[in-house]
């Protein structure tokens, strides 16, 4: 059963801005400021992969693929106020309460970084 964490975001990241966050995380993003890909650099078992979209008026969607703990997928939202991540797997041994507050804590802190200008 997927969950969603949603938290208020002042205004979508742009590109350079995302770039210049995952390069802070090791993720390499290959695309530009429409659409690509983005994933950890080690091609053989990457610990996340997934792609995104730019939309016309700046919203940004996509899906991910994780592997901690097992298996962990699903999909992002970043729009005019609004963050949110919906996990659709998420690895057998991790108990969802654990999950939910991990990624409500690390969404916050990601949406802080887009306050409006």
């Amino acid at each position: 059963m997927p969950l969603t964490i949603t938290q208020r975001l002042g205004r979508a990241p742009t590109f350079a801005e995302l770039q210049a966050l995952a390069g802070q995380h090791d993720v390499h993003i290959h695309g530009n400021e429409l659409a690509g890909d983005f994933c950890h650099p080690n091609p053989g078992q990457p610990k996340v992969t997934g792609h995104y979209v730019f939309a016309p008026n700046g919203d940004i969607r996509g899906d991910f693929t994780g592997h901690v703990m097992g298996k962990l997928a699903g999909s992002f939202a970043l729009t005019a106020g609004k963050a949110e991540v919906t996990v659709t797997e998420k690895p057998f041994l991790l108990p969802e309460s654990v999950l939910k507050s991990t990624l409500a804590v690390v969404l916050k802190d990601f949406c802080g970084r887009f306050q409006k200008d």
